[in-house]
């Protein structure tokens, strides 16, 4: 039986949000489904627990605060697939399951009470529930330190846990290496800029 009650969790969820919305009900029931069929009663205590969640949206945040994963401590991992959708791998057990939401799931009428609408809705009427096997999951994306850290043979930053790109003899970040990232980097600032905002 789960530590917390579906209130209890919608309103940590909302307090870590910001407000209260679809999202933050959907992920909730979704993590409170997880933790239900892994049998993990207390999730603030539970370490084995790894989430991946599909979009950057509201869900996400609900996860995370509902969960217990997070980004930081490894737990979390995200892919920006735009999908109301988050998969849970326990470790101990070594299973996986990914919960979606279905897309002929009612949505709420504007305007009216968001947990009294989603009170009357069973999980079946809102998810799709699959097993599911992670085969790329590896030791280096589990929780725990880094378990290998080496330094980009050009710029010299560190790179965490096979992330680096060999060529030859060498290992280079992602950047270094020629892929493509999120960012062009533009020119290095002194911490004098950096305080006076130039």
């Amino acid at each position: 039986m789960l530590k917390r009650t579906f209130d209890e969790d919608l309103d940590r969820a909302v307090a870590f949000h910001g407000h209260l919305c679809g999202g933050q009900v959907i992920g909730t029931r979704m993590s409170r489904l997880a933790l239900t069929y892994f049998h993990i009663d207390d999730p603030d205590t539970y370490r084995d627990l790894i989430a991946f969640v599909e979009c950057d949206r509201c869900l996400a945040d609900a996860v995370i605060s509902v969960a217990n994963c997070h980004l930081g401590r490894r737990r979390l991992k995200w892919y920006d697939y735009g999908i109301m959708s988050a998969s849970f791998y326990d470790i101990a057990s070594d299973r996986a399951i990914r919960i979606s939401q279905r897309s002929d799931a009612p949505r709420c009428p504007h305007g009216e009470d968001l947990r009294a609408f989603f009170a009357r809705l069973s999980d079946d009427e809102l998810f799709y529930v699959h097993e599911i096997e992670l085969p790329d999951l590896g030791e280096f994306d589990l929780p725990g330190k880094p378990r290998k850290t080496e330094i980009c043979a050009k710029c010299g930053e560190r790179i965490h846990d096979g992330r680096g790109i060999e060529r030859g003899d060498k290992v280079y970040c992602r950047r270094c290496a020629g892929e493509r990232v999120y960012y062009i980097e533009g020119r290095r600032l002194n911490m004098d800029d950096v305080a006076a905002g130039v």
